[in-house]
């Protein structure tokens, strides 16, 4: 697979979407020509069913934004569900200890690697005549494994968990981060400020991407792309067709 986000990871920024809202597959071609990386598609938190994130995931590699199915937890057999229907990785939340983050790492990996489950079609691949060995050796270098750093333990372990081979990214949860560390929301906070510059520091030592999640200040998500991270969760579509909505009818209702 040419181009893919793994490739651009290691040169630059890449930014992606959350889809709250969106039920069709529209919303990959939309994501595309806005200039997105990825997608964000949601069985932690979001409403969209199994069915609508692999058919929303196929469509997203048809128009080159990378689907990433957040996990509800590191159980084996959903991550390999998702993987085996258009998933091109996993965000996997809640992981606070390298033992945690081994084993979600496994789950993303072909034997003798891992314990991946060797499917009876790769949709990521099309549908041409390919062997298991052939399409293994092509989705193994890019299919991703995040790891979501949000609890003031799994910081404390950051550099343990950044040095399991296999985990890709290490991805900040800075919502659910601020509250485990009882301070809801300050995004800015001196100890939040602390806690994202040691995931950043333990990333570059162990050669892996790191990245974040739920900053909506600009400001301060650009302060925090000024430390190296480069896998950034821009937003939400509802969220964004919140604020567009509310910009436009602004624009029509009130006179300068």
């Amino acid at each position: 697979m040419a181009d893919t986000l793994a490739d651009r990871l290691r040169t630059r920024p890449c930014f992606g979407v959350s889809c709250r809202l969106t039920r069709t597959t529209d919303i990959a071609a939309m994501l595309r020509d806005c200039g997105y990386d990825w997608m964000f598609l949601d069985l932690e938190h979001g409403p969209l069913s199994f069915d609508q994130i692999t058919q929303t995931a196929l469509a997203g590699i048809e128009a080159g934004v990378t689907p990433l199915v957040r996990m509800a937890d590191a159980a084996p057999g959903p991550i390999h569900r998702v993987l085996s229907n258009g998933a091109m990785g996993v965000i996997v939340p809640h992981v606070d200890d390298p033992e945690t983050a081994a084993l979600v790492a496994r789950q993303c990996r072909f034997p003798p690697h891992g314990d991946r489950s060797v499917p009876g079609i790769v949709p990521q691949l099309g549908y041409a005549p390919r062997s298991f060995a052939d399409a293994a050796d092509i989705l193994g270098p890019a299919t991703l494994c995040a790891v979501m750093i949000e609890s003031r333990a799994a910081v404390g372990a950051v550099d343990e968990i950044a040095a399991v081979e296999g985990v890709d990214i290490l991805f900040v949860g800075a919502s659910d981060l601020t509250f485990q560390l009882g301070k809801p929301s300050a995004y800015d906070d001196p100890e939040m400020v602390a806690a994202m510059q040691a995931v950043a520091a333990a990333s570059q030592r162990h050669g892996k991407i790191c990245g974040f999640g739920g900053v909506a200040d600009a400001g301060m998500a650009r302060r925090y792309i000024d430390m190296g991270m480069r896998f950034v969760l821009a937003g939400n579509d509802q969220t964004m067709f919140l604020q567009g909505a509310r910009a436009r009818l602004k624009a029509l209702t009130e006179r300068g």
